[in-house]
């Protein structure tokens, strides 16, 4: 410090112990805030998956309708894995429409609609093979309400996508626009849950939060 220097530029510096209290502060602060970040991104990775499978549910119902054959849906519980492939009955050939999936001589092929009629081609499959949420999720539970149509289905044995042991828990979109009534959830490693609900009559869907005791959240 040279003697031309003011009184105002001499008291501009800081101390050591002032640095090392504003260090501190900062450090306190961040240890707060870091864990609460952490939540916040774990919820919202949460309620992505949640919409994602909202949107998931819809394209399947839009589908239905737009091909005449049935989907269905399905998830393991306890994984992060789930599925949406057609419902493929015998007599499909005469109700359904273009971008239908159906079996011919063992083979998967999908209908297209041309001047010429319903042709067929060779199916891509892939899209009913299992897919994934977000590996640090979980399917929590899947509740499927009583369906007569899937019963009689499950019942008569024409599909091995819906039977007696999987009725439960295969949300099944019609093609005149209606589905099971049912509700999923997905939780993360915190015990945040959100759930997926649908409403068979309407197709409606909706994304509702679960406290940690299993109570939809206000």
């Amino acid at each position: 410090m040279t003697e031309n220097q003011s009184p105002l530029q001499r008291g501009r510096g800081f101390t050591l112990m002032e640095l090392l209290l504003v260090l501190t502060i900062i450090a306190i602060i961040g240890s707060i805030a870091i864990p609460s970040l952490d939540k916040l991104m774990e919820r919202q990775k949460l309620r992505s998956s949640a919409e994602e499978m909202r949107l998931a549910w819809e394209g399947a119902r839009l589908k239905a309708m737009r091909t005449g054959q049935a989907q269905v849906f399905k998830c393991e519980i306890e994984s992060n894995t789930y599925s949406v492939e057609p419902l493929m009955m015998h007599d499909d050939v005469n109700n359904i429409g273009d971008g239908a999936t159906m079996m011919n001589g063992g083979t998967a092929v999908e209908t297209t609609s041309s001047t010429f009629g319903m042709t067929t081609t060779a199916a891509d499959t892939s899209s009913a093979a299992s897919q994934s949420i977000d590996e640090a999720l979980k399917f929590a539970s899947c509740i499927v309400s009583s369906d007569m149509r899937a019963y009689t289905l499950a019942q008569s044995g024409e599909s091995a996508v819906v039977t007696a042991q999987s009725i439960n828990q295969s949300v099944i979109f019609y093609p005149d626009g209606t589905t099971s009534t049912a509700e999923i959830k997905v939780r993360n490693d915190r015990g945040d849950t959100v759930g997926v609900q649908i409403r068979g009559l309407t197709g409606h869907t909706r994304l509702v939060a679960f406290a940690p005791g299993g109570d939809a959240a206000p």
